[in-house]
């Protein structure tokens, strides 16, 4: 009885014990915690709220302006902030025009797509010392503002150069011919794709590049350039460029030649639905993908965390670079595209 009595008294005790430590610890974790993230809330709404968002791509209309679109407003009004857009339609003039007006306004964050490395490098900085912070989005300036948004070119040149040694070079059987088509010569994306593309091919003395050609991404100029390329080079193994979009002319002009089995047709961009169309149709053999609207998404991110820093526009620059996905004309499923962007 005794010990029944002794052993009832230590385990409510115990009990007892446990539920002190478990409130005191609630009620700590509570004071602290709980401070904190009302801090941390209250800051983040300080810097944040109300702030706008002025988006400048080279033009509305396309897939990737239009994902890069959809993602920074809805993450953006989510956040609490304001959106303004403004369309050059690919004119520089425009484009210049827009900026020039939006740092007059004084708007908070300027996202833009640069044309090319040098037409909007001082507007750029002159945004900056005006109180603007700049994020370039997948194309950037000479002028290195507070971020950079989008691929490692670079990188991504080489990976798709290495895929296609692997296809075309010593071992494979193969011509080892390759064909480059650029877009705009001056403009980054371009530039650090092309360097990156190269080195990968130089590397394997069976590649020889038999045309390098600009088409300005317009996929009419692609197909002409690469009709001609056939004409003269009937063995040719691959033909690659920055742009998967542009690089549909290219696809068409191998597929009217009838060598779609013979010449493989790289791409590179944002994974829309055209793109999908045209892997499974065979005008594209691989695509090296990105996904806009998470990069529009990560834009957002990008300015949330610069916003509670308290960095001065350019204090601190940073780039965010996006993951690549590899589409290839053998597995490609529908849903590994977006669908188009109704307007």
């Amino acid at each position: 009885m005794v010990k029944a009595t002794i052993k009832k008294i230590a385990s409510t005790l115990m009990i007892a014990g446990v539920a002190i430590t478990v409130a005191s610890t609630t009620m700590a974790a509570g004071k602290i915690s709980g401070k904190t993230e009302r801090m941390v809330r209250s800051d983040y709404v300080t810097a944040v709220e109300g702030k706008t968002v002025a988006y400048v791509p080279i033009s509305l209309g396309l897939p990737l302006s239009d994902y890069w679109m959809y993602g920074i407003q809805t993450s953006a009004e989510a956040a609490g902030m304001k959106f303004v857009v403004k369309d050059p339609a690919w004119k520089v003039d425009a484009m210049t025009q827009a900026i020039s007006a939006l740092i007059s306004d004084k708007v908070d964050y300027l996202v833009v797509q640069n044309p090319d490395v040098q037409v909007l490098a001082k507007l750029l900085k002159k945004a900056e010392e005006n109180g603007t912070h700049v994020i370039q989005l997948n194309m950037a300036s000479n002028y290195r503002s507070s971020g950079f948004v989008g691929v490692d070119w670079v990188s991504h040149g080489e990976e798709i150069g290495q895929d296609i040694v692997k296809e075309c070079g010593t071992g494979s059987g193969k011509s080892g011919k390759v064909a480059i088509v650029q877009g705009e010569l001056t403009a980054a994306a371009n530039v650090w794709f092309v360097a990156g593309l190269k080195k990968a091919l130089g590397e394997d003395s069976a590649i020889s590049i038999v045309n390098d050609q600009a088409a300005q991404w317009d996929a009419t100029k692609a197909h002409d350039i690469t009709a001609a390329v056939l004409q003269q080079n009937p063995d040719l193994c691959a033909t690659a460029g920055v742009w998967g979009i542009m690089m549909l002319g290219s696809g068409q002009a191998v597929k009217e030649a009838g060598l779609s089995d013979q010449v493989l047709v790289y791409g590179s961009g944002s994974n829309s639905r055209p793109v999908c169309d045209a892997l499974e149709s065979g005008v594209l053999h691989k695509h090296f993908s990105y996904d806009s609207i998470l990069q529009g998404r990560d834009v957002v991110n990008a300015i949330q965390a610069i916003a509670q820093t308290g960095l001065e526009p350019g204090e601190k620059p940073f780039a965010l670079y996006s993951p690549i996905m590899i589409q290839d004309s053998k597995t490609v499923k529908a849903t590994d595209c977006h669908d188009l962007i109704a307007k």
